[in-house]
């Protein structure tokens, strides 16, 4: 929280109208914003999406798209953060059918000229506020404050985003769902996530270790993790359950005291997720389900893709 309200706020200003967005790139900047000015809708896209604005003002007039357009496709893109604040101007007086629409297609605010800076100013504070403090609230809720791992909430988020973007670049994506396997074969079974055993704490500890920047390490339930795989198919995922065995097994003890035998793993992926007829949160459910079997059958071995599962 500190940290956000420190930097200037960053606002994105589209318009092809080079005295109107210098005019606003003055005002914006003598109140303590940092302003980036594009002069198309494609490029307002391209960098709403790329640098994470805190707020986006878009001239209704813009040429190459109108900038109701510009609102419904950042509305419609899981990875644009839909707590950022978009303004449109216009020129002249709207009627309310084409407030109506722009607000419809997501935007926050619709201002005509003369336009009042001073009440512009106010609004854009509040919002900006209200999204401090829902990033805030979000934070908390993504990531578990006591084991830092992501909850199942964040890992869900986390799936649509991934995928959203695996799905628009053809590429693999995989998950890996796993628990820890102790000596006597009983599953750790902690009351909560705050109540860690040590069987899931070196569990945890190792997935971060083995895991690439680039995966995502979360919990999905009580005594279960997940790895969230982006680039990985299927046999890449089989490999990083293989590297987090190794991993366990060279562990000289946990640290609380007791040993890990080993991992119960189950795990899904495809080479194209925009080809496989399935969602992000079908692969984490997939991955899921080759754990329950695995639980249940333990006389079956101890990993398995959802792929091998019996008919």
């Amino acid at each position: 929280m500190i940290e956000s309200q420190a930097r200037s706020p960053l606002i994105l200003i589209a318009s092809d109208a080079e005295w109107m967005s210098r005019s606003f790139e003055s005002v914006f900047e003598l109140n303590g914003y940092t302003v980036m000015r594009v002069e198309s809708g494609r490029r307002a896209l391209e960098l709403a999406r790329r640098a994470s604005p805190d707020a986006i003002l878009l001239d209704d007039c813009l040429t190459d798209i109108d900038a109701v357009d510009v609102c419904r496709a950042l509305r419609d893109d899981p990875l644009f953060n839909h707590a950022t604040p978009i303004v449109i101007t216009a020129a002249a007086h709207a009627a309310p059918r084409v407030r109506t629409i722009a607000y419809a297609a997501g935007a926050w605010e619709y201002t005509t000229q003369p336009l009042d800076v001073e009440l512009l100013l106010l609004k854009l504070n509040t919002f900006l506020r209200a999204r401090r403090e829902l990033d805030q609230v979000q934070s908390r809720a993504l990531i578990d404050p006591l084991t830092g791992l992501y909850t199942p909430f964040g890992m869900q988020r986390l799936a649509e985003q991934l995928g959203a973007r695996a799905v628009r670049k053809h590429e693999a994506f995989a998950c890996v769902a796993l628990t820890a396997r102790l000596p006597d074969g009983e599953v750790s079974s902690p009351s909560t996530m705050q109540d860690l055993g040590s069987a899931f704490a070196d569990v945890a500890d190792v997935c971060r270790s083995q895991s690439r920047r680039s995966d995502v390490v979360g919990s999905v339930g009580e005594t279960r993790l997940a790895i969230l795989a982006p680039e990985t198919d299927a046999t890449g995922a089989r490999n990083l359950v293989g590297r987090l065995q190794k991993a366990l097994d060279e562990l000289p003890g946990t640290r609380r005291g007791s040993k890990v035998s080993g991992l119960r793993a189950g795990y899904c992926g495809v080479s194209d997720l925009a080809t496989a007829k399935m969602g992000p949160g079908e692969v984490v459910r997939r991955a899921e389900t080759a754990l329950n079997h695995v639980q249940s059958h333990t006389s079956e071995g101890q990993v398995l893709s959802f792929d091998e599962l019996p008919e």
